[in-house]
């Protein structure tokens, strides 16, 4: 029987501690804008990113218009930006510089609070703007970390960026079995849709054999996770990975953006991202984030 988590388990990486992939054991807790994270470099997160923070109108707008400059100024002091004023914007703010900076670096409001890098997908962000490709990554990576469920979960992070390279052999990856959904896309680019996001196949047949309903609902339930409630969401669902993504030997993928074409007529009608990241959950979280499929 598959157990549901409470809401208070968050620890980046379940605290584990092992050589490898993972940080020096000196590596201390921090508080962040909204769970402790411990700095280390696994790719593991905790994806409690609000919806209804991030889709809110004045936040997103916010969010964009970092992107097009330094992400602090000098003594690493962050600019100016009015996510610092509300609880969802710095919530947004936390869980971009996560993805955004690497476990080493800190930047800090004009105030002292800390935000903490974690994944590394643009950590020369401090000095000038991102560009395209940084994006796209950090786009992803924040994707992956909503949740609407309102039950956060460990979620591993795979990809072909370097911030993602980790063995497969890691004691504090080993129980995350099933795989989960790619995303991709750049939240940074103004207009009604910022990012896509298809279910791998190793999760829709865990899904259908939980419940008959859930191979009905996969794109509700995967709307629900990264959209909550929100009318104005800016992710499409593009259905199965399968016929949207082509995958490399180490099976990383390159995805484009309209579904039901399949991985070759898509690229000739639409943008290809080859900046996807894909994850995996254990298998006692799959109820706790797709709970909407009518499994709880």
């Amino acid at each position: 029987m598959l157990s549901i988590r409470s809401v208070g388990v968050g620890l980046l990486g379940a605290g584990v501690l092992t050589a490898g992939c993972i940080a020096s054991p000196d590596a201390e807790p921090v508080e962040t804008a909204e769970l402790p994270m411990r700095r280390n470099v696994v790719p593991i997160g905790v994806n409690g990113l609000s919806p209804n923070d991030f889709w809110a109108p004045a936040n997103r707008a916010a969010f964009q218009a970092l992107g097009g400059a330094a992400l602090a100024g000098a003594n690493g002091v962050l600019v100016a930006t009015p996510l610092l004023e509300t609880a969802g914007g710095k919530s947004v703010l936390d869980y971009t510089v996560r993805c955004a900076l690497s476990y080493d670096q800190v930047v800090r409001a004009p105030n002292g609070d800390e935000y903490y890098g974690a994944f590394g997908f643009a950590p020369e962000w401090t000095g000038r703007g991102l560009d395209t490709s940084e994006q796209r990554w950090v786009s992803a990576c924040i994707f992956q970390h909503l949740n609407g469920s309102g039950e956060h979960v460990d979620i591993l992070l795979e990809g072909r960026h370097a911030a993602l390279e980790c063995s497969p052999d890691e004691e504090a990856i080993a129980d995350f079995i099933v795989k989960d959904a790619t995303m991709y896309g750049n939240a940074f680019l103004p207009g009604p849709i910022a990012g896509y996001a298809c279910i791998e196949a190793d999760l829709s047949g865990v899904l259908a054999g939980l419940s008959l309903s859930c191979p009905l609902d996969t794109n509700l339930l995967a709307l629900t996770r990264l959209c909550g409630h929100v009318p104005t969401c800016g992710v499409a669902f593009v259905g199965l990975c399968d016929l949207v993504c082509t995958r490399d030997a180490a099976g990383n993928s390159t995805c484009h953006t309209l579904p039901l074409l399949g991985p070759v007529l898509g690229p000739l009608l639409g943008p290809v991202y080859s900046e996807t990241i894909r994850t995996e959950l254990r298998d006692t979280d799959i109820l706790p984030l797709y709970g909407s499929c009518g499994l709880l």
